[in-house]
């Protein structure tokens, strides 16, 4: 019995400790902003083809932003993302690769994660796939 509450308690530190230190990095005063539109329209493409698109973003914020996570809302949608510290004042870009597997209009999501408050920001590109001809 007084192992499982020794480890319950380790447990308890682990996770205060996790959420300590996720509230110092959400609190630094970051902010992302999308310079343009929350939504890229790719116009008609044929399916098959591949399209690449790319948003600017700028840390309008007065501290450091960091972009955790880029989640695609499919795996046709790709994105890359700046991996290093991102000053207050610095733009960078987040770069979609979208591949039309499927026909018709798409509207595809991509949720960035980053310690700015709020801390997701969600992208959207749109289009139609045309089938081959």
């Amino acid at each position: 019995m007084f192992s499982c509450g020794e480890n319950q308690e380790e447990k308890d530190n682990d996770e205060t400790v996790q959420k300590e230190s996720s509230l110092s990095l959400i609190d630094n005063g970051a902010e992302i902003t999308i310079l343009g539109n929350e939504t890229i329209n790719f116009g008609e493409i044929i399916q098959g083809e591949k399209v690449d698109l790319e948003f600017r973003i700028k840390n309008t914020g007065e501290g450091d932003l960091i972009i955790t996570d880029a989640v695609p809302s499919c795996g046709c949608t790709v994105p890359k993302y700046p991996e290093e510290v991102i000053k207050p004042g610095n733009k960078e870009s987040i770069r979609i690769t979208f591949n039309s597997n499927k026909i018709g209009k798409q509207k595809k999501s991509i949720k960035l994660i980053t310690n700015a408050t709020p801390n997701i920001k969600i992208l959207y590109i749109e289009g139609t796939v045309l089938s081959e001809k």
